[in-house]
């Protein structure tokens, strides 16, 4: 096989790849057809409050009772009520409700054990909620004893269905409206190299998202830049990252999930088309890295230029989006941008933990699964969305013990 054959390049090395711009029509002296000079409305950085215990919104969308699987050995029936910007149930006569933030992941997940009490949990189709930022994970099940195997898978699906549009439409509600944008802005010397610029949420820590305008410059030298401003007017250049041939990007995989990572950065994109691509685009920037590509010059930075805002097009990332009110509280952001001195495992937990304040949610609550007892499903997150756990989930005890579901 040639080796233009293996060529995916977002600039269009290959010559039938559909992000040519030859194969699109367009030459290298094409015109980008978006606003000249955007304009933002937002002024300063949009912050919002992150935490999981901020009201629930409204009437319950969906109510069902559903088996809650506890880390103590425990199936217990309890009835969750679903919200447009949460969940809450009662256990043990305690009220518990969780709010959703952009970085939540839900997945489809499978047990192969019987329980103290006799309980095979083979017999339950079940899910995962996780809010791995705050280090919680919650598993429910439909129990296939109830309903015929078909029905039970129905009424999985429909759950977690459910669950991930709520968390996007919390994520979606957070965004200004905003296009995909390639042009630099002549006003601002800095963003001549821009390939591709746009809103992305980020996790700045366990109480805090802040909405930030991010802008990728391709390789230059023997590195490229994403960098982060306050808003599209890219008056003020908070942080960027370095990307180098060994810059780690990883998608958190869940249902219909947006997060990405990017270094020790966690992001939230407002669509799942737009965080692939930003995904595709990263990825072409490091495989130029890592051969050695030339420094992208103006003609390289149009053919960029020319493929991203065509595909933005086709794959719907610049269609017009409905304007809403943000579905979590306004935050007042710091001045400094804030470090990150933690990452996340593939379980997307943190590598080094930090406690995380769950007191409001109850810490005897058998499922929600502290930074000290974090799951060791193998690949989780990471793994395709039509395979699913065959092993019991396993906590690791104080003592290195485990002790499974």
């Amino acid at each position: 096989m040639q080796p233009a054959a293996l060529c995916r390049c977002i600039c269009g090395t290959r010559k039938d790849d559909p992000f040519d711009p030859k194969v699109l029509g367009d030459d290298s002296r094409a015109e980008l057809e978006e606003p000249m000079e955007p304009k933002s409305h937002v002024k300063g950085v949009l912050s919002y409050d992150a935490s999981l215990g901020q009201p629930l919104r409204g009437v319950p969308i969906r109510e069902e009772p559903l088996w809650l699987l506890s880390t103590d050995d425990e199936v217990m029936s309890v009835t969750v009520s679903l919200y447009v910007n949460g969940f809450e149930f009662r256990h043990k006569g305690i009220e518990h409700a969780f709010s959703f933030v952009p970085f939540i992941m839900v997945r489809n997940c499978k047990f192969q054990a019987t329980t103290s009490h006799g309980v095979n949990l083979a017999e339950f189709r079940c899910f995962k909620v996780s809010m791995f930022t705050h280090g919680v994970c919650l598993y429910f099940g439909v129990r296939e004893k109830t309903f015929d195997p078909g029905v039970a898978e129905e009424k999985r699906s429909a759950w977690v269905l459910d669950i991930s549009r709520a968390v996007r439409l919390v994520t979606q509600s957070l965004f200004p409206s905003f296009q995909i944008c390639c042009r630099p802005l002549a006003s601002v010397p800095r963003t001549s190299r821009r390939i591709m610029a746009g809103y992305l949420a980020h996790h700045d820590d366990s109480n805090t998202v802040s909405v930030l305008y991010c802008e990728l410059q391709p390789q230059q030298g023997d590195k490229g830049r994403l960098v982060m401003y306050d808003n599209e007017n890219c008056e003020d250049c908070l942080s960027e990252i370095i990307l180098t041939p060994r810059t780690t990007c990883t998608e958190k995989v869940g249902i219909s999930c947006t997060c990405f990572t990017v270094e020790q950065h966690l992001f939230s994109a407002r669509t799942i088309a737009e965080r692939k691509l930003w995904l595709r685009a990263l990825s072409n920037i490091k495989v130029k890295l890592q051969h050695g590509a030339p420094e992208a010059d103006e003609e390289a930075l149009r053919h960029y230029r020319v493929a991203i805002l065509e595909h933005a097009r086709t794959t719907g990332c610049n269609d017009s989006q409905a304007v809403m009110d943000a579905l979590l509280r306004r935050h007042v952001k710091q001045v400094e941008f804030p470090e990150m001195p933690f990452g996340y495992n593939q379980d997307g937990f943190f590598a080094e933990p930090l406690q995380p304040d769950v007191s409001s949610h109850g810490i005897g609550l058998p499922a929600v699964v502290s930074l000290t007892k974090q799951p060791e499903l193998a690949g989780a997150g990471d793994a395709p969305l039509d395979v699913e756990s065959e092993t019991p989930t396993s906590y690791t005890t104080g003592g290195g013990t485990s002790a499974a579901l």
